[in-house]
């Protein structure tokens, strides 16, 4: 590859880079309550505290993760990491359009709409660094490896999307069950071939298999009860998610990306671009999944909000031969050669700036939260050095509590504990509610209080330089005096 080729990627990826960084520019923590997550779960695997859940369908990324945090301090390294894959997977994505189409120029473009992808909390997306965005690489490489393996009737290439298929699996399930419709129409497109190699193909039953027998040894029930659970399981009625919104497409991707899009769309169909059927068929039945949601409040093999996401991975390589084909029409009707540069030029200038135009704005509700300040760090830092025991804080702190301090708390906003209780607890902050609050304490055995103001119940004050901290153990676990006999 030329050099100016590849001071092209290397300048495309530092882009990606910074806009992906861009939210951590103020903020060094993570930013998404998954994340936090995912890095006590990864602790908790190292200090052998892990416990099988319905979550452990996340344990690759957990796996991936522990290695890193036997050299990193997970929290602090893990503002890079969000910035880090999405180079990753633009590259990924570059490799990918490259090899199907030859075209240098048509890869790069493909990078540059995939950074123009939006995040926010609840649709997810390239700002956060949890399963569900870990997986993207992998997607684009096993649906390239798969239809690759179809057309040129390559056994290696769909063993090795097979092998993929079956990472996925481990790390975040829907995202490979959101593509079991468009590769299965993909396959029946190319059923010749199919009924030829029954007996390989086949082999693709390991992945429900492996899924149904993963699922068992988690729940620890019978293969017969594990079938009839999944069925309901890949059914995501309105109201299973935590929050449920009318999300607009518009808060993935730009308008003009969309008219791309579909222009992309247009020419391959009209110039008869068979070998591009997977990429066409992947954005129109997920789009399908999306459109069914809306009008009956049901989703298919992957939430809602999960399968917008995957709509919108797939439209970059779209848009991107629409910019190429709209710059060939343009070539047609221009004739003089400086003119046709200028116009070019002219053309991707606008194209950009009308992509990444609205990138910021998030609609009020599912912007980007801070769960923690340096405060709450210094906090929880301080608790790190002192017994284990079990921390009362406010729920967003308590969500960290397990990732920087190694304790675990009463309740966090999502996934730990008893998140009621500790709304009680607080919620009954002063001198006269100090009886319903020991009563928690004693409950739930708290060794230690983190509070944001403070409380007037007798507690030992053992940190006061940010938050306060008390020291609650004699009232979890009081010294009982010896009975006295009378004789």
């Amino acid at each position: 590859m030329k050099k100016s080729r590849i001071a092209l990627i290397a300048l495309v990826c530092i882009g990606i880079f910074l806009l992906v960084y861009f939210p951590h520019f103020n903020y060094k923590y993570p930013l998404h309550v998954d994340e936090w997550y995912h890095i006590s779960e990864t602790l908790k695997l190292k200090n052998d505290n892990y416990v099988v859940t319905g979550g452990t369908f996340r344990i690759g990324f957990d796996l991936f993760l522990l290695p890193l945090s036997y050299i990193f301090d997970l929290v602090k390294i893990y503002q890079y990491f969000p910035a880090i894959w999405a180079v990753l997977t633009a590259l990924v994505l570059f490799w990918v359009v490259n090899k199907k189409s030859g075209n240098f120029y048509l890869a790069l473009l493909s990078m540059i709409f995939f950074a123009s992808l939006k995040s926010n909390v609840n649709l997810q997306g390239l700002w956060f660094f949890i399963p569900s965005v870990f997986v993207f690489p992998f997607i684009f490489f096993y649906v390239y490896l798969f239809a690759e393996g179809v057309e040129r009737q390559n056994k290696k290439y769909i063993l090795w999307s097979l092998g993929l298929m079956l990472i996925v699996l481990l790390v975040h399930s829907v995202s490979l069950f959101f593509a079991l419709p468009f590769l299965f129409v993909y396959s029946l497109f190319n059923y010749k071939y199919i009924l030829k190699e029954w007996k390989f193909f086949s082999s693709f039953l390991l992945i429900p298999l492996a899924g149904i027998i993963f699922y068992s040894l988690v729940r620890d029930i019978g293969i017969f009860e594990s079938l009839s659970k999944i069925f309901y399981e890949l059914q995501f009625p309105y109201g299973r998610m935590p929050l449920e919104l009318n999300n607009s497409f518009y808060e993935v991707y730009s308008p003009v990306g969309y008219l791309l899009a579909c222009l992309g769309i247009f020419f391959l169909i009209y110039l008869k671009k068979s070998k591009y059927l997977v990429y066409l068929l992947w954005p129109l039945l997920t789009l399908f999944s999306i459109l069914l949601f809306k009008m009956f409040g049901v989703s298919f093999f992957a939430p809602y909000q999960r399968t917008m996401y995957y709509f919108a991975i797939s439209l970059p390589i779209l848009s991107a031969f629409g910019v190429y084909y709209l710059l060939k029409v343009k070539d047609k009707y221009i004739r003089k050669e400086n003119w046709k540069k200028w116009v070019g030029f002219i053309i991707i200038a606008v194209i950009l700036i009308l992509t990444f135009y609205s990138y910021n704005n998030i609609p009020a509700g599912v912007q980007v939260y801070h769960l923690i300040e340096d405060n709450d760090y210094d906090s929880l830092l301080f608790l790190k050095n002192y017994s284990i025991g079990r921390v009362m804080a406010p729920l967003d702190i308590s969500m960290a509590s397990y990732a920087i301090a190694g304790e675990p708390s009463v309740g966090a906003l999502y996934f730990y504990g008893i998140k009621k209780k500790t709304k009680e607890f607080f919620s009954s902050n002063s001198s006269n509610n100090c009886t319903q609050q020991n009563k928690i304490l004693r409950q739930f055995n708290v060794s230690y209080v983190l509070a944001e103001k403070p409380i007037d119940c007798n507690w030992t004050l053992i940190y006061n330089k940010t938050n306060l901290i008390y020291n609650v153990k004699n009232i979890s676990n009081p010294v009982k005096k010896p009975v006295q006999k009378s004789f």
